[in-house]
Order: structure tokens, then C-alpha cells, then sequence
């Protein structure tokens, strides 16, 4: 008897893995290479240029290395920029490093109140071919055959004056540097 019901067990569990196998006969099927084409990646770049930038005060152009700026002084940095931008859709942010107006020594605490004004109060602006928007968000239009466009970069730095009589008394003899005035292009996601 127990060789009939191993046989049967057997035999039962042969019909079993049958038909559970049953779908895996070939089926019909047929498949078609779809048009395609190949893409290429944009660019997206921010240099200088070879004419040189101007500093105002005020309006008036000064040599900034030698300029003492004073509460309510408006310092104005002007430069062309090279921006290649190929992209159909690109869209990208300007702005301005924020290691871009440093104090001359940071163990200074006038240095660093100073820093800290006019880092506050900086403001980046571009115009020219190529790029639209009032920022700090600016739309780049991809080159027109061009690799890069002349972009006009302008940041303004206001020294503010203080809320009150001294107010920002803690920035006087302050020095800062801006050796490192550093202008970037990130794209944006979406």
C-alpha cells in the first residue's frame, strides 16, 4: 500500500508541475526597431573676459585697492563675462559667491562687521544676449550658433548707514578683500 500512495503522490505532483507549465509554451510574438536618433548634451559656462573691470563710488570711477569706504557708499563693479550656454530648455541662477567680499583678517572684529555690511547689501545684475530676468534667477537663451555670448555683470555693494547714531560704529578701520569676487552659473533644476 505505501508504494501505491507514494506512486499516486508522485503522479499527482507530475500533473501538477504539467499544467502549471502549461504558459510556458511559446507564444506568438513579433517586435519593430523604433525611429530614433541621437541626442548631445549641452554646456553651460561662465568666464572672464579679456576687458577689464571698472569700480565706481558713488558713481565716480575710483581705483578700489585705495578706495576708504564710508557708511552710505555705494561701490559699483562692472566686467563682461562669456557665458556659453547650449541647452534648449536651460535655465540657470547667477549669483555671487558668497567668499566673494571676505575680511582682510578674520580674527578682526571690525574686518568681519564690515564684511558682513557689505556682503549683506551685495546685489548681482547681467544683461546682454542671451540672458533675460531681473535675478537673482536669470533665464540663459542657448547660443545661436555662438559658443558664448558677452554678458555684462555689475555687482552693487552698499555700505548701509547704521539704524541708529553709531550703528555700525563696529566696522570702522575694518578692511575686507575683493580679490575673490567669484560670479557663478548653476542650472536649475526643475
Amino acid at each position: 500500500m505505501k508504494k501505491i500512495v507514494k506512486a499516486s503522490i508522485a503522479t499527482t505532483a507530475g500533473v501538477i508541475l504539467l499544467l502549471g507549465g502549461a504558459g510556458t509554451f511559446a507564444t506568438w510574438n513579433s517586435s519593430a526597431t523604433a525611429e530614433g536618433a541621437s541626442i548631445v548634451a549641452g554646456n553651460l559656462v561662465v568666464e572672464n573676459s579679456a576687458t577689464p573691470a571698472t569700480w565706481t563710488a558713488n558713481g565716480a570711477p575710483v581705483s578700489i585697492a585705495s578706495y576708504r569706504v564710508a557708511p552710505g557708499d555705494v561701490l559699483t563693479y562692472t566686467k563682461t563675462m562669456k557665458v556659453g550656454a547650449e541647452g534648449d530648455s536651460l535655465q540657470a541662477t547667477l549669483a555671487l559667491s558668497e567668499a566673494s567680499i571676505a575680511p582682510a583678517d578674520a580674527t578682526k572684529p571690525a574686518d568681519v562687521a564690515l564684511a558682513g555690511y557689505l556682503t549683506e547689501s551685495a546685489v548681482l545684475t547681467a544683461s546682454g544676449t542671451g540672458i533675460t530676468g531681473t535675478g537673482p534667477t536669470f533665464t540663459v537663451a542657448p547660443g545661436a550658433g555662438a559658443v558664448s555670448q558677452d554678458v555684462t555683470v555689475t555687482v552693487t555693494i552698499t555700505f548701509p548707514y547704521g539704524d541708529t547714531v553709531g550703528g555700525n560704529n563696529n566696522a570702522m578701520n575694518g578692511a575686507v578683500t575683493l580679490d575673490a569676487l567669484t560670479v557663478s552659473l548653476t542650472q536649475n533644476t526643475k
